[in-house]
């Protein structure tokens, strides 16, 4: 990945798949180093929304958001 302020490149295992506000997924990885008086900085990289898919399931997102669902729907009472 290549960091976006220091434009310098490291390696990543298995980054963190996010969707950003437009609608797009990405790789987002916090960088190694720190930019000035100690701020993270942060990698992205445009990925596909398989990588996201993916990313979900290895992480068991998916199941959690789907179990609050549920829990939602029993805890509202029926309209007629």
């Amino acid at each position: 990945m290549t960091c976006m302020t220091t434009k310098q490149k490291f390696e990543v295992e298995d980054p963190t798949v996010i969707m950003l506000s437009n609608g797009r997924y990405a790789y987002r990885v916090k960088c190694p180093w720190e930019g000035k008086a100690g701020k993270e900085l942060y990698a992205f990289k445009f990925c596909s929304a398989e990588a996201y898919r993916k990313y979900q399931e290895r992480t068991g997102e998916t199941e959690q958001r789907e179990e609050e669902e549920e829990e939602e729907q029993e805890e509202r009472p029926e309209t007629p």
